[in-house]
């Protein structure tokens, strides 16, 4: 449910899809797979090959159990994740450094099983931090960086360098 109280129907997301640009990206590319198997059904081209897919796309289909020829399920698929990207909770992270897949993974099943199962996710990487993680989700900012933990504990910084 969202706010207004309307009920959304289950989308899968698959884990390395976790950002707002990727879900944009698929929306197009669902648009144009519905169109050109449309087109294909219409013209009865039996033996057109099938479109190229992307492997995020194939993903998106096989996640979701929608074959790649049928179109209502492909246009329906396509307003729900659009509807999704307007409605999901996005949360911000930002580390020292830019995570590699493996932790951008980790950090999409996290979030997808403790907050929100569509939970899209933006990355940054800000070298000021010195380590840890600050994620922003929606007004609140979580600070866990080490940073914060210096800045809050100047005084201890003498004692456990022995000056």
């Amino acid at each position: 449910h969202d706010s207004s109280g309307a009920t959304f129907v289950s989308l899968t997301l698959p884990v390395d899809t976790y950002s707002p640009d990727q879900l944009s990206e698929l929306v197009l590319e669902l648009q144009d797979l519905a169109s050109a198997t449309r087109d294909n059904v219409a013209r009865k081209d039996t033996d057109a090959e099938p479109p190229v897919i992307s492997p995020g796309l194939a993903e998106l289909l096989e996640a979701n159990k929608i074959k790649v020829d049928d179109v209502g399920a492909i246009e329906d698929l396509a307003r729900l994740v659009a509807t999704t990207l307007d409605k999901a909770p996005t949360v911000h992270i930002l580390l020292s450094a830019m995570p590699g897949r493996a932790m951008k993974r980790q950090f999409a099943t996290w979030f997808r099983e403790q907050i929100h199962p569509q939970t899209l996710m933006t990355f940054a990487a800000r070298s000021d931090l010195g380590g840890g993680t600050i994620v922003q989700a929606g007004s609140h900012l979580y600070d866990l960086s080490f940073r914060r933990g210096i800045i809050d504990n100047k005084k201890r910084l003498t004692e456990i360098a022995g000056v």
